[in-house]
């Protein structure tokens, strides 16, 4: 299992084996970038789906692991992270990809969402983690999540 310290995960083997666990879900943090469908694709292949953050608590244990992994404004520049959302079905009416739920939390920075060609949305280090939407052919990082102790839900 996990612990935290201070909302800090502390690594250790447990349900989520060598991905992260924060709260209810593990999580894969890439080392390396992708587009948004590639990224995807990745993470259904470890039956999971790009990370959904639904909640203000959820947003704020990402905020506080990716703030630590990325401590320095030098570090930030580069990491930018593919997220589940997206308003490639419906312009300007964005949803998680797993649950297909609407935002009903966002975390976007100012004057985002911006541009119609940009339908995914991405976690941008230089803004301290705010949303911002972007082209998804573009290549990020990104992180996968699955419950804790399962496979994610089969929507469909």
């Amino acid at each position: 299992m996990l612990s935290t310290d201070k909302g800090q995960p502390q690594a250790s083997s447990g349900p989520c084996g060598s991905w992260i666990s924060l709260s209810e879900s593990c999580f894969l943090f890439s080392d390396f970038t992708a587009s948004w469908g590639e990224a995807l694709a990745i993470c259904k292949a470890f039956d999971a789906n790009l990370i959904a953050i639904e909640s203000s608590d959820k947003n704020f244990l990402l905020e506080g692991y990716l703030q630590n992994k990325h401590p320095h404004d030098s570090d930030k520049s580069g990491a930018d992270y593919w997220t589940g959302g997206n308003d490639i079905e419906k312009e300007r009416s964005f949803n998680w990809i797993g649950s297909h739920h609407p935002f009903a939390f966002t975390n976007w920075m100012t004057g985002q969402p911006d541009v119609s060609e940009q339908d995914c949305v991405e976690i941008r280090g230089i803004s301290n983690f705010k949303w911002h939407d972007d082209n998804c052919n573009h290549q990020h990082l990104f992180i996968c999540e699955k419950p804790l102790g399962g496979s994610p839900e089969i929507i469909g």
